[in-house]
């Protein structure tokens, strides 16, 4: 079948590539404009245009979807079907009807749960231990098409969502393939969601972001497991802005405290931080404006002591007290 992708980031590069060696053609890679990348900000072209640029497929990154040009090359390339994974933009009515077939997405979870922008961290802040990923086909409202395959995937107790979308991204790459030659032989009967199963994956806020350590040391592990890399979980420590990029529940820890207290301080591995139920271990951070440290050398260069609090604004941000 003749195919248009739409995709930007790394993760979509591998169903990409898979796509370019199938027995499909790939007639069109539609990607979005590059931006300014890393701390110099300078222009960088998104992962997927490199990749089609290296294999000689065309490709356009239109500004919005309104974009005429953009709509006469779909058009005279009469494609049979679209595939999107994470392209980052909603698709129009238009653009939809286009192709023969329709246009499938591969969406990160097993939907009906999970529709929406944050899948993956939402599955792991929730304490989900299964998700997957689902072959959909598009329709107007979000995420609510007939789905056309699906594949199990355990959440590991050490995955963040960076490891499990590495993982979601392989086994994407394997199913489209299958998805792209069942509809073609008409082997596949697409299933409509259950409406009322449906759960809502919402970007995420400051809310989230935020570490409330009231909450059991269960929740807020997964919190930070969910919001690692990006954007980190966080909470303040001395009026500094602190994230928190790995921690470890500690049950053998047994001295109160109220919540978010430093209950015992280890300076080779890190100070321990009361919760509502066990202790967390704090093994890696980053103060604002600072690299990642270990949770030792966070404790070494801060000056931490029991007692001391995480949580609380109690200095004007950046103040602190680090002994570099």
């Amino acid at each position: 079948m003749r195919i248009f992708f739409m995709g930007t980031p790394q993760l979509a590069v591998p169903v990409l590539k898979n796509l370019i060696n199938s027995r499909h053609e790939v007639v069109l890679v539609v990607t979005q404009a590059d931006k300014p990348v890393g701390r110099q900000q300078k222009i960088g072209a998104p992962p997927i245009k490199l990749l089609a640029l290296a294999e000689g497929i065309p490709i356009i990154q239109p500004l919005t979807m309104k974009d005429e040009e953009f709509r006469r090359r779909l058009e005279d390339l009469e494609p049979d079907i679209g595939v999107v994974f994470a392209y980052g933009k909603i698709l129009p009515q238009w653009l939809l009807d286009l192709p023969k077939r329709g246009v499938i997405n591969i969406h990160a979870s097993l939907l009906p749960r999970w529709r929406g922008a944050a899948p993956i961290q939402r599955a792991i802040m929730a304490g989900d231990k299964i998700t997957g990923v689902t072959v959909m086909q598009v329709v107007k409202e979000l995420d609510a098409g007939d789905i056309l395959l699906q594949q199990e995937i355990e959440i590991e107790p050490q995955d963040t969502a960076e490891t499990l979308a590495l993982r979601m991204s392989d086994i994407s790459a394997e199913l489209i393939i299958q998805a792209l030659d069942g509809i073609e032989a008409g082997t596949i009967t697409p299933i409509r969601q259950d409406e009322s199963q449906v759960t809502y994956a919402d970007k995420i806020t400051d809310a989230d972001i935020e570490i409330n350590w009231n909450h059991s040391a269960e929740v807020i592990l997964n919190q930070v497991r969910g919001l690692n890399p990006k954007p980190g979980a966080h909470t303040h420590f001395d009026g500094l802005l602190l994230k928190v990029w790995w921690a470890a529940r500690a049950p053998e820890i047994t001295e109160p405290g109220e919540p978010g207290t430093i209950v015992r301080i280890d300076k080779n591995n890190g100070p321990y931080v009361a919760t509502a139920t066990d202790a967390l271990l704090l093994s890696e951070v980053q103060p604002a404006n600072r690299k990642k440290m270990t949770g030792g050398e966070f404790i070494r260069g801060y000056r931490l002591k029991v007692g001391d609090r995480l949580g609380f604004r109690s200095q004007e941000p950046g103040a602190g007290r680090f002994n570099g």
